[in-house]
């Protein structure tokens, strides 16, 4: 089983695009640069997508998605609460959004 981790901004009105690249580039990056302590990588695969192309509209104005899959609970936690780089970006954005929707299941 693994955890499964959705994340969806809606960036503020104020954020312009060369911003909201930045925050998307970063945020790809996540795969090889969030590691454990020992140095090792702990996510297991990582989506992203910034257009959102379905027909069925509920898109609700967010501008960026990310999926990031996990091999265990423990390493959700760590990612959300020690991992440096996702500590650090999450200071660095949360003040640029409107809204998140952040959703975790197992799969």
């Amino acid at each position: 089983m693994v955890v499964i981790h959705v994340v969806a901004f809606k960036f503020k009105e104020s954020v312009g695009q060369e911003m909201r690249q930045e925050i998307y580039d970063e945020f790809n990056q996540f795969k090889s640069n969030c590691k454990q302590a020992d140095g090792s990588q702990y996510i297991v695969d990582f989506k992203s997508g910034d257009v959102n192309t379905s027909k069925e509209g509920g898109g609700k104005g967010f501008h960026q998605t990310f999926v990031v899959t996990f091999a265990s609970q423990d390493h959700v936690t760590y990612y959300v609460n020690q991992d440096p780089v996702h500590v650090a970006f999450v200071k660095k954005v949360f003040p640029l959004l409107e809204d998140v929707f952040i959703y975790d299941f197992d799969a």
